[in-house]
């Protein structure tokens, strides 16, 4: 199937990188004790950083093209990853200033080293623009084949303004193809418009 947006997959991942870096930045400007690494006792190290109220905007030729927000932004350089708490990220066209797509999740992790991130919680990716909406409760993104992914005992639902739907289970995007499918419990309607049209006449 025809994915409703290419952009969907990478922008999330975007989105993460950018706060990454952003807080990387930070990190730079403020003096932060070193923690002691627990990896050989099995359990994790505590963040190297945290950041509460996080706020952080990409400007490019003079206009905002993205902002992404966080209750909590917690860094952790031992396993190399950043976690995140009530994610928004918004994407604005840098020549208009148009809201094109927009992303919430409940929880997010994004790994530097592989820059692949994980959604969980209430995730919502919606594209203004091609006036559809992705819904669920996992998602994760695999940088390296650019490609968005869900869960088998996890539903996925896109919808779009004009009442298609469709859900299942096992979702898997590819931004390189622009296509989406489901491995399993696969329901939903598509509405025709040309079929619709053409029975208007």
């Amino acid at each position: 199937m025809r994915s409703p947006d290419r952009g969907h997959s990478a922008f999330a991942a975007v989105a993460l990188a950018t706060l990454s870096a952003g807080a990387a930045l930070g990190l730079s400007a403020c003096s932060l004790g070193a923690y002691a690494s627990q990896a050989d006792s099995g359990e994790e190290a505590p963040p190297t950083a945290r950041f509460t109220d996080y706020s952080h905007t990409v400007v490019e030729r003079g206009k905002k093209m993205l902002e992404l927000k966080a209750s909590t932004a917690e860094l952790y350089d031992v396993s190399k990853k950043t976690v995140l708490t009530d994610v928004v990220f918004s994407e604005f066209d840098p020549d208009t200033g148009e809201l094109v797509s927009l992303g919430r999740a409940d929880h997010a992790i994004y790994h530097t080293d592989t820059k692949d991130a994980e959604f969980s919680g209430s995730v919502s990716l919606e594209s203004k623009r091609q006036d559809a909406v992705l819904q669920g409760e996992y998602l994760r993104w695999i940088d390296k084949d650019k490609r968005l992914e869900g869960r088998l005992d996890r539903t996925v639902t896109i919808s779009r303004a004009d009442g298609s739907s469709v859900s299942g289970a096992g979702f898997e995007a590819s931004a390189l193809r622009r296509s989406f499918s489901f491995r399993e419990s696969v329901e939903g309607l598509i509405v025709d418009k040309k079929a619709d049209a053409g029975a208007a006449k």
